[in-house]
């Protein structure tokens, strides 16, 4: 955990105040009623809102220049949304707020936005700086798709497709040959997400290291796997048989892959920076998430 040095909010000088882009979770009237709320409290503090809930566009770095903060209103799907969207990740911090349950993202209650958001704008917060990964798809030698994702890259397939077979390679080194329905990778982060759901391990969002978990492996002897951060994983497609096979960025966005294809992945050259919640605990969110005693 990372306190922020002064005059961190964005590049403006002290003249100015940092503007706030607010993007809350479409179709919930809560989260429509917060984003109001908050935009009106911040035009009263004399701070500009930009609010991006209803476009789909790609959000440039030149287009939110004057943005200090980001406000995600909803829970960590809207929040990963929000990150997907961004085209420089780490421009500005982010902070969530969940309108359900306590999510594992976005940990601030509604009842808390004002204030938290009046602490961050007032330089009183702190910042985690978390790490994501860079995904490339290669075919016939050539990157046909690529990205960044927060939580996991996962190869999957359709209900149709008997099996996946797959070569993973970590480094330069062979690791195994995997007959499964799919294989994930993972940030610290997405280890309490489809990770969790497919019996990896749960990380600290500290520890240093990249999640691999195999899909229902038709074999026994595979089984999740901790690498470290700087280690490189490539996983070459070998042949399934009908349907189809997809590679997912973060759950939300999927590209279909062929035979013989390539997926390269390695840690992103730069790290979302996180606005925590002096409330939440890791201890205490996943005692409250996985309800253990």
């Amino acid at each position: 955990m990372k306190k922020i040095i002064p005059n961190s909010l964005g590049c403006y000088d002290n003249s100015m105040k940092p503007a706030v882009l607010i993007c809350a979770k479409r179709g919930k009237k809560a989260a429509r009623e917060a984003a109001i709320e908050l935009a009106k409290w911040l035009k009263r503090r004399g701070h500009e809102s930009i609010d991006v809930t209803e476009s789909d566009n790609k959000l440039t770095k030149a287009s939110l220049k004057a943005v200090g903060l980001g406000v995600i209103i909803g829970g960590d799907g809207t929040f990963l949304t929000l990150v997907r969207r961004l085209e420089r990740k780490d421009q500005f911090p982010l902070m969530g707020v969940n309108l359900g349950t306590l999510g594992f993202i976005t940990e601030f209650g509604q009842e808390e936005m004002l204030g938290s958001v009046r602490d961050v704008l007032d330089q009183k917060y702190n910042e985690e700086l978390r790490r994501m990964l860079q995904v490339e798809l290669w075919r016939a030698g050539k990157c046909v798709e690529s990205g960044i994702v927060f939580n996991d890259a996962a190869l999957t397939k359709d209900a149709r497709t008997s099996m996946l077979k797959l070569d993973v390679e970590v480094g330069d080194e062979h690791l195994s040959y995997v007959r499964a329905d799919g294989y994930l990778v993972s940030t610290p982060t997405g280890s309490t997400a489809y990770s969790l759901s497919a019996g990896g391990p749960l990380l600290h969002p500290e520890v240093s290291g990249t999640v691999l978990v195999p899909i229902c492996s038709h074999s026994l002897s595979t089984r999740p796997i901790i690498i470290p951060t700087q280690s490189k994983v490539q996983i070459t497609l070998r042949e399934f048989s009908g349907g189809a096979a997809y590679l997912v960025f973060d759950g939300q966005i999927n590209f279909e892959v062929q035979p013989a294809d390539l997926i390269r992945i390695q840690s992103a050259k730069s790290s979302l920076r996180l606005i925590r919640s002096p409330k939440q605990k890791w201890s205490e969110t996943i005692r409250s998430k996985l309800q253990m005693s």
